[in-house]
């Protein structure tokens, strides 16, 4: 790793899993230059719109996933990152509910980038039932798959917490 290199997370997890406070919060506490890729696979710009705007430049891919559809746009939004002076010390891309980070972190391996970690957010209440559904199941399997770090979200707001 060379001082140039930029530090890319990938933020995943299934729909409602708190990506976007996980987000908010981290910015908030950052002491480095961070930029933030958001993709929502919706039409409307939701989670562009509950970002806080931090010490960094928030970057939108709508209408689909980072890592099948709008690879090019990735690619765009990366290439604008790498050309800001100064340049971001740290890229957080947001994946969408229903991307496949695997995807998205194979495709942050180019200078002037480098791949940190891959964190999966899990709604400790849903994620029994989502890793078995007949219809997300595979999806959210595949999501925690490719995380190196997997974080249950949410245990102080369900019955677990109440005990």
């Amino acid at each position: 790793m060379s001082e140039s290199d930029v530090a890319v997370t990938v933020v995943g997890g299934y729909l409602g899993a708190g990506k976007t406070t996980m987000l908010n919060h981290l910015l908030a506490l950052a002491d480095e230059r961070i930029a933030v890729l958001v993709n929502d696979f919706g039409f409307l710009d939701i989670d562009a719109q509950l970002l806080d705007q931090g010490n960094g430049a928030t970057i939108t891919l709508p209408n689909g996933c980072i890592c099948c559809s709008l690879v090019d746009g990735l690619a765009t939004a990366l290439d604008d990152l790498a050309a800001l002076d100064p340049r971001p010390e740290r890229v957080v891309i947001e994946a969408s509910g229903v991307a496949d980070p695997a995807g998205i972190a194979a495709y942050c391996h180019r200078r002037p980038y480098r791949l940190d970690l891959v964190v999966v957010l899990a709604d400790v209440e849903a994620i029994a039932v989502q890793v078995v559904d007949d219809y997300v199941g595979e999806t959210v399997r595949g999501q925690l798959a490719a995380a190196d770090l997997v974080i249950l979200n949410k245990a102080d707001l369900g019955d677990a917490a109440a005990g």
